[in-house]
């Protein structure tokens, strides 16, 4: 019998006990000398099992990690012989995977069955993704290339338009200096046409040239304003145009618009009638330019589609609230009309009625579109009102401020009020018109409407003791015309005195003024201006030494509420300062001075000033650092600032109100442009001090007639490139103060071009643009154009860094002319007497001459310094010394000073005969 341990047996039963946990056994030892039995040799067939079974095990673990490239252990179980399979299997699918990564999907698997059908539908899947992705990815590398092209072609554009716009700067820079040359060019001979009519206009003058020359005064000045307007070149390159808001008077306006209008109308057998609401303002605050700019454009197209009729200009206000007014104008004519389709096409650039339109009536379809944009900039709009073959109605609406200056008052003194006038017209729109502007002057008016029945309404009212003062008579009627009218109206025999006549008239021909002028009637223009009729009926009845303007003639500024106000002229050329002091010791000013900026704020700091006037280059510190500096004072806040300067360019004045300043007067000085520009910033005066202002003061000062052009300026007028004319009006038609500026400008400026070279020689450029900016400045104040358009091109260069070479050909050119402008002058100057501090004089002869010098500076009068001026050898003799200490004192208005010593040399002289 086997005979078995009861131990081996526990070593076989732990075996398989952990088979059956999962676990791999260890073979099952036997002792050494265990005998070769029936235990033994299952022991080994056990052991054989067990190896078998741990290398199938480890080989469905490995498979299991995912390794098929181990060996497998050899077996020849079906187990072993299975896993081998698959072993081999999914080697294959290893290597089939690797392929198809690389993008080789010619391979198959043909093993598992579903399994094999699945992964190849997977891998047939893949390659459609993969060529689709493939085909993605040469479309995404097109774009990408394609965007590099781009990219390359954005750089060269770049490049290009870098290119282009450094040459249209060029370009821009090219045309603005064009513009500011050709702006140069044009106000030269529109200044001195509106300059010479301004002079004319203060001589002696039949009313046929009075006429004709108000008429090229107000078109030159209408022609100048649209001029500045179109030659502004920072406007055109911000491509804008602005609309300003200040004080204006509509009267001007339409007389002007009568100016340009009525004889076209006139020529063609049409009447201008103005229709203005009686409630509408005369002082205004808006655009008067704009506004005439509008008008005259509806105006001139109205005469121009008109053949017969009239034309209406009305004006009212259409709507009135808190912020001021919004007018309307109407301008209606009785001509050819639109359709609905030709009012379509209106108001656009370049578009007329139809295309028939410029060939017949000319013009190129832009006033329209104009008008459009600058009623749009005064808050309004425009439109049309028409019906074909029966005229049409053009209207445009502006928003505007009621002025708070003082109205004039068109009503009648009490005396007058009642008196009873006739008016006779045969357009009976004309005629009431006419007729209410009277009634609202507080006339009694009766209308007639031929002569006929004009001759009928004298004798009748003469007759009932209720004879007329006034006769307004038309004179293109049928019938009896206005002229023969007046006569028969003569001629006729009354109780009463005849009634003074005045002509209206839609034109003035040489014939009605020849005719008017030997009847000794006036003549008035259709349509007339309220103020124009009240003061031809005040004229006609009072006589002309009691109207406050003459009709058709010129206005000037009535200083006399701001005269006595306290001025700070700010300016460091002597010459200036001359000018300028002159002109506003005229205008009946108290006037400091202060030769730079820093003077400037100092002055400002310790005394009141109404106004300052204020140059914008000067040594030490210029114009708008001293405005700043003067803003930082709380009781200077409010102080108005205006700008004088030569600098007339739209940057310069932007520069002037960034800097706080609220104007800008342009040099030379136009005196009437001066006294405007007080009147607008000075409030009226109500001090003590300023209650009785000397005689300069008063209107009359500044419409003092210019005073006789005498031999010691006869010789200057033949100088080339001085413009004697204007220069004198500067200061107030003075030879003396005339010839004074001059010898001032020759000692001044005659080393000015050496300065300049040597001022940029040594960097200074500031300092060189300020000497050739004082010499374009003085040289256009004494009327020296060619040397200010030298002295201005070569301040250009300097400011804008031209090259070297370029700036040093310009300041020869001004030296050049410069020195022979000198030279001429010299020879041309009335040569001083040698004056001697000594010698005999007649105490009769120069008393009178002492007392008006005397009045004069005790008035702060610059008239001072050309009596002075015309004796200076008499003063010499007379005062010795004290003389010299006179004259300086005057040149530098130190008028006190010089009243005092004048006063004890007078005193000498009185007492050591």
């Amino acid at each position: 019998m086997l005979s078995v341990n009861e131990e081996d047996l526990n070593k076989i039963a732990e075996a398989f006990r952990l088979i059956l946990s999962g676990k791999n056994p260890g073979a099952i030892a036997l002792a050494g000398d265990y005998p070769d039995n029936e235990m033994s040799q299952a022991v080994g067939v056990i052991n054989k099992f067990i190896d078998e079974y741990n290398g199938t095990t480890e080989l469905f673990f490995t498979l299991a990690r995912g390794d098929v490239q181990f060996e497998p252990p050899k077996s020849k179980t079906r187990a072993a012989q299975s896993l081998k399979s698959l072993q081999a299997s999914l080697r294959n699918l290893t290597w089939v995977t690797k392929q198809i990564a690389r993008g080789d999907f010619t391979l198959k698997v043909d093993f598992m069955g579903e399994f094999s059908t699945a992964f190849n539908s997977m891998a047939s899947q893949l390659e459609t993704s993969f060529n689709d992705l493939r085909a993605v990815e040469e479309n995404l590398q097109s774009r990408v290339n394609d965007m590099e092209k781009m990219r390359l072609a954005m750089l060269n554009i770049m490049e290009d338009l870098q290119e282009s716009r450094q040459e249209a700067e060029a370009a821009s820079k090219a045309k603005a200096d064009f513009l500011a040359n050709m702006s140069h060019e044009i106000r030269t001979p529109m200044n001195a046409i509106i300059g010479m009519a301004h002079l004319a206009l203060r001589t002696e003058l039949t009313p046929k040239q009075r006429d004709y020359i108000q008429k090229i005064q107000n078109s030159g000045q209408h022609l100048l304003g649209i001029i500045n307007d179109i030659l502004d070149f920072s406007k055109i390159e911000a491509g804008k145009l602005d609309v300003e808001m200040i004080e204006f008077e509509l009267s001007p306006v339409l007389d002007n618009l009568a100016t340009l209008v009525s004889e076209k109308a006139a020529a063609k057998g049409l009447e201008l009638i103005f229709d203005i609401d009686p409630g509408l303002p005369d002082n205004l605050v808006g655009d008067s330019l704009r506004i005439g700019q509008i008008l005259i454009n509806y105006s001139n197209n109205a005469v121009k589609f008109t053949k017969d009729g009239e034309i209406v200009v009305r004006a009212f206000i259409a709507e009135e609230d808190a912020t001021g007014l919004l007018l309307r104008f109407e301008v209606k004519d009785t001509g050819i009309g639109l359709t609905a389709e030709q009012k379509g096409r209106l108001f656009q650039s370049f578009q007329q009625a139809d295309a028939t339109t410029t060939r017949k009536y000319g013009g190129t379809g832009l006033g329209l579109a104009i008008s459009k944009r600058l009623a749009n900039l005064m808050g309004g709009d425009v439109g049309v009102e028409s019906e074909f073959g029966k005229g049409s109605m053009f209207w445009f609406t502006a928003r505007v401020q009621r002025s708070k200056a003082l109205k004039r008052n068109l009503v009648l003194e009490p005396g007058l009020r009642g008196s009873r006038v006739l008016a006779a017209d045969d357009n009976p729109q004309a005629l009431h018109i006419l007729s209410e502007q009277l009634r609202l002057m507080a006339f009694r008016v009766e209308e007639t409407a031929s002569g006929e029945d004009a001759l009928r309404a004298v004798a009748e009212a003469d007759g009932a003791d209720d004879p007329f003062i006034i006769s307004f008579i038309d004179w293109q009627m049928a019938g009896l015309d206005g002229i023969e009218t007046a006569g028969r109206i003569a001629a006729l025999t009354l109780k009463h005195n005849a009634p003074h006549t005045i002509i209206m008239a839609a034109q003035t021909t040489d014939e009605l003024l020849n005719k008017a002028e030997s009847a000794g009637l006036p003549v008035i223009v259709k349509p007339a201006s309220p103020s124009t009729l009240f003061d031809a009926a005040i004229t006609a009845i009072k006589g002309s030494g009691h109207t406050v303007k003459a009709v058709g003639g010129q206005g000037h500024a009535d200083l006399s509420t701001i005269a006595g106000a306290r001025i700070l002229l700010v300016e460091d050329n002597e010459l200036n300062q001359q000018v300028a002091m002159e002109l506003l010791a005229y205008g009946g000013f108290i006037t400091d001075l202060a030769e730079n900026g820093e003077v400037a704020v100092r002055m400002a700091a310790q005394k009141h000033y109404d106004i300052i006037l204020m140059d914008m280059q000067m040594p030490v510190m210029d114009g708008i650092t001293a405005t700043i500096e003067i803003r930082k004072y709380k009781e200077c806040k409010e102080l108005p600032i205006i700008a004088m300067t030569a600098n007339a360019m739209i940057t310069d004045k932007e520069k002037c109100l960034e800097a706080g300043m609220n104007g800008h007067l342009a040099k030379p000085i136009d005196p009437d442009i001066l006294f405007d520009c007080l009147l607008k910033w000075i409030p009226p005066i109500d001090r003590p001090e300023a209650a009785a202002p000397r005689p300069t003061a008063q209107t009359t000062a500044v419409t003092k007639p210019l005073e006789v052009d005498d031999g010691r300026i006869a010789a200057l007028r033949g100088i080339a490139g001085l413009d004697v004319t204007s220069a004198l009006k500067r200061v107030l038609g003075k030879p003396a103060s005339y010839i004074s500026l001059l010898k001032k400008f020759i000692a001044g400026q005659q080393s000015a071009a050496q300065e300049v070279k040597k001022a940029v020689s040594q960097g200074r450029l500031n300092d060189a643009e300020r000497i050739a900016h004082t010499a374009k400045g003085t040289a256009g104040n004494i009327g020296a154009n060619y040397v200010q358009e030298k002295a201005e091109r070569l301040e250009h260069a300097i400011k804008h860094h031209s090259p070297e070479e370029e700036t040093e050909a310009i300041r020869k050119e001004f030296a050049d002319t410069l020195q022979e402008f000198l030279a001429v002058l010299k020879g041309a100057l009335p040569q001083e007497k040698k004056q001697q501090e000594t010698g005999s004089f007649d105490i009769e002869t120069i008393m009178p001459i002492v007392s008006k010098l005397e009045s004069l500076l005790a008035d702060d009068d610059s008239e001072a310094a050309d009596v002075f001026a015309e004796s200076p050898e008499l003063f010499l003799a007379a005062f010795g010394g004290a003389a010299r200490e006179i004259e300086t004192a005057i040149q530098n208005y130190d008028f006190e000073l010089a009243l005092s010593t004048l006063r004890r040399a007078k005193l000498a002289i009185i007492n050591n005969p």
